[in-house]
């Protein structure tokens, strides 16, 4: 939905409770109000938030908050699907899985046999095509190798030793900047996690990469290729960008995927798993001035690096007419229109949410009213921003079209609520209550630990600093009726648009 959505949807900054929910309870207030109270909580915050960077360049950040004897960990690497290029799209998301498969003393019986056994798979990948034109001796010397593999793996070695210390909500992400490592855990399995995270960032082992391959793809193939609304987004990204990255879709193309080799994801590695493109973030019960002491002794083994250089990144440019890709499966009819808009820091952003929260946020919107409840023309209508923080980006309505109606009906439709709009603009009171739900959903995010790491890590990466999201959110709640009606006239026109449909496919 916003810049607050995209650092990765559950990773909301904090206010204070109390001082947010008096500004929402009293809405003739809430401009005022809301950014005094709001800058009050982000200074007390502030005074609590510790930044420190290691002796090797890695930032780290830790919070104490709360009186359970728990803590959320949190490892964040600036690096993802627009880091890719064809031949290699999908390869941040793979050594996303590689990187709960062990590391040299972890997974394994026998590493130095392992070692060796992993180095003869890469040769053999190489004489094959990463694996996938085989002779009849080849394809045997294959198996034999992963027989006696098998019988050395220890499974899934690592997360049970986090289990064991009574890990909870284990996961990792990839999207198109940020690949992220979290989890909660009791405070006194803290060294525990230093070691075991700091351990896998130092000596992971491509361990399981073949069979793991084949999960990926089987993954892609069920969120993409059998999902209707997967395939229309990968080809709508496809035509609204030319040239950037952003075309790419994160989890890869199924023929780059299967060409992805082991020693393709060391090098990967070793460039982007670097101590100045990652941070750390710890929230709930530490203590700064002991804990660092800890982190320093496990993660300042990293070695230094510098932050790797995207020249390949490519600017998209201004669109000069509207563009449209068309989806024939057997499916429900669905629309997709995306506008182009710059991305945070630009001071149209906030402006720019707020106008697709007001067009579409709730059930009293204008395309929820006009299109869903008058005419039933759609099922449902939504919009997000995406699919990236980190170049000028799109805001997207989805909707579901209803039988009898057409693709071509929605998108009339559709047109003439965005028209009508744009000629009477927004009402006061309309910024009022989108202000207000929008301070709700902030409001019911916080609270965990494990949103606010990742957000504080993404923010430091993406923005130079934790602060963003509030900040953001300062920005928002300043919008004026003027700002909305600006960037509707601006943004909201069909030369810089793309529109993606899925047509039902004839019996």
């Amino acid at each position: 939905m916003n810049l607050f959505n995209l650092l990765r949807r559950s990773c909301r900054l904090s206010l204070l409770f109390i001082s947010l929910a008096a500004i929402l309870l009293n809405p003739a207030s809430i401009e005022s109000a809301c950014s005094e109270e709001s800058m009050s909580a982000l200074n007390e915050m502030t005074a609590k938030v510790k930044l420190y960077t290691l002796k090797n360049g890695v930032k780290v950040i830790l919070y104490n908050r709360g009186t359970a004897p728990v803590f959320s960990g949190a490892v964040v690497v600036r690096v993802g699907g627009s880091d890719e290029q064809p031949g290699e799209t999908g390869i941040s998301h793979m050594f996303e899985h590689m990187a709960f498969k062990g590391t040299r003393t972890i997974g394994t019986k026998d590493y130095a046999r392992e070692k060796d056994l992993l180095a003869r798979l890469e040769v053999l990948a190489l004489e094959t095509n990463a694996g996938n034109n085989f002779t009849d001796e080849q394809k045997k010397e294959w198996e034999g190798i992963h027989s006696e593999l098998k019988s050395i793996w220890e499974g899934e070695d690592f997360t049970r030793r986090f289990d064991k210390h009574g890990a909870q909500g284990m996961n990792a992400t990839t999207d198109k900047e940020f690949t992220k490592y979290f989890v909660n855990l009791p405070r006194s399995a803290f060294e525990f996690w230093c070691r075991m995270e700091s351990d896998r960032l130092l000596n992971p082992v491509m361990r399981q990469f073949y069979q793991e391959r084949d999960v990926v793809l089987e993954e892609r193939r069920m969120r993409f290729e059998d999902d209707p609304m997967g395939k229309l987004y990968e080809l709508l990204l496809g035509i609204a960008y030319q040239r950037h990255t952003y075309r790419f879709p994160v989890i890869g193309y199924e023929q780059d995927i299967r060409g992805l080799t082991a020693q393709q994801l060391e090098s990967f590695r070793q460039k982007y798993y670097t101590s100045s493109n990652m941070v750390i973030s710890i929230v709930g019960r530490v203590d700064p001035d002991e804990d660092i002491k800890v982190i320093e002794q496990y993660f300042g083994m990293l070695p230094a690096g510098s932050a790797p250089k995207r020249e390949f990144i490519i600017p998209e440019g201004e669109q000069q007419g509207e563009r449209r890709v068309e989806l024939t499966m057997k499916a429900s009819p669905q629309l997709i229109v995306a506008y182009r808009k710059p991305n945070y820091p630009h001071p149209d952003d906030p402006a720019i949410s707020v106008m697709n929260e007001i067009l579409s946020g709730g059930k009293i919107s204008p395309l929820y009213t006009e299109l869903v409840k008058k005419k039933q023309i759609l099922g449902g209508i939504s919009s997000e921003e995406g699919p990236g923080l980190a170049y000028p980006n799109l805001f997207m309505f989805i909707g579901l079209v209803k039988t009898p109606h057409s693709t071509d009906d929605a998108l009339g439709a559709f047109d003439g609520v965005i028209n009508k709009f744009l000629k009477s603009g927004p009402k006061e009171e309309q910024l009022e209550f989108v202000k207000r739900a929008m301070g709700m959903d902030f409001l019911q995010q916080l609270g965990s630990n494990q949103s606010l790491a990742l957000d504080f890590a993404s923010s430091e990466l993406m923005f130079g600093s934790w602060k963003t999201s509030v900040e953001w959110y300062d920005k928002v709640m300043q919008v004026t009726v003027d700002d909305v009606r600006r960037v509707a006239q601006l943004y909201l026109r069909p030369e810089s648009r793309t529109v993606a449909t899925i047509q039902p496919q004839k019996e």
